[in-house]
């Protein structure tokens, strides 16, 4: 018996790395800053002097995808918002070493 969506063609590993991960943040400069977080963020597409990590607050919990972990923070002052990708640690997720591989920055 097949279960209900079973013949969605699964997506290989190669199709995955390559695949742009959606973000909530939308930068503008016409819009007010405001955070509507988890929907959307509405941020100025520019950083500015007070955008130190002192000044930035992070906004919701971290969150894993495919071994990489991120938050998005914001700052305090001006609004401007980013998406902070956590230091890799090890880990003995594919998925980060496949990107440790390809970038090889590690090695360096």
């Amino acid at each position: 018996m097949r279960r209900i969506g079973s013949n969605i063609r699964k997506q290989n590993s190669d199709a995955k790395s390559k695949r742009v991960m959606k973000s909530i943040i939308r930068y503008s400069d016409d819009e007010k800053p405001r955070n509507e977080y988890p929907k959307k963020i509405v941020s100025p597409s520019r950083p500015s002097r007070c955008c130190t990590d002192g000044n930035r607050e992070t906004v919701g919990n971290m969150r894993e995808v495919e071994g990489f972990k991120f938050c998005y923070k914001i700052c305090a002052k001006c609004g401007h918002a980013v998406k902070y990708y956590f230091p890799a640690v090890e880990t003995a997720s594919a998925a980060v070493k496949e990107y440790r591989q390809w970038k090889r920055y590690m090695a360096q």
